[in-house]
């Protein structure tokens, strides 16, 4: 009878440590393929990033040479330079206002999986979680803001200079060079001016700073 017993109980313990060890297995397999997948979350992350810092550079590059004509036609306007009709009309036809939007989705699926935040790597998910969730949503709002203006300024003051128009009847440039020296244009070109000077580029490279603090976290974990 002791026998049967212990038979009983070593068969037991070896079913009980079966289903142990098939567990252990299953959870390490879980965990590991886990880790992998998280490990290319963040490597999709990372080239996201450095593609973001490409993007970020050259919607700077483009905002500043556009804020350049800004002020020169201020200083016309100014009289701090000579007026001429034709260089003052192509530097109005030529404003623009590029605005970033950043790429997201790696971070958006990583995200959305639920692996982002089983990450132990807590510095750097807090500089990623910042970066998409503070820097791109409110460059994306002072962006909304300058799209608005510049679309009040293209519409209400600058479509009296539309050069096609131009290309289509006689225009009074007396008349226009009046305009152009008014209240109502200058207070026009101010407002979009100020608003891409004194608030979207500052934002534009807060952004662009914390993109490349995200990336030296990245470079230096690897």
């Amino acid at each position: 009878m002791k026998n049967i017993f212990a038979r009983g109980g070593i068969e037991f313990l070896a079913v009980f440590l079966g289903i142990a060890l098939s567990l252990w297995v299953d959870d390490y397999r879980e965990e590991k393929e886990l880790k992998n997948r998280l490990e290319d979350d963040f490597q999709k992350i990372y080239k996201e990033v450095q593609s973001n810092i490409k993007n970020i550079d050259n919607i700077i590059k483009k905002n500043r040479n556009h804020l350049k004509s800004e002020s020169k036609l201020l200083d016309i306007i100014n009289k701090k330079e000579k007026y001429s009709f034709d260089k003052s009309i192509d530097l109005i036809d030529g404003l623009k206002w590029p605005t970033f939007f950043g790429e997201t989705t790696a971070y958006r699926t990583s995200i959305a999986s639920g692996r982002f935040n089983t990450s132990d790597r807590d510095t750097l998910v807090r500089s990623i979680s910042l970066l998409y969730e503070h820097y791109f949503v409110r460059l994306t709002l002072n962006g909304d803001i300058l799209d608005q203006r510049a679309f009040d300024f293209l519409t209400k003051y600058a479509v009296k200079f539309n050069k096609p128009r131009f290309n289509q009847q006689n225009i009074d440039t007396l008349k226009l060079e009046k305009y152009f020296f008014s209240d109502e244009f200058h207070n026009g070109l101010l407002s979009t001016h100020d608003i891409r000077k004194n608030y979207y580029m500052h934002r534009l490279n807060e952004t662009k700073n914390h993109l490349n603090r995200v990336q030296k976290i990245f470079d230096s974990s690897r």
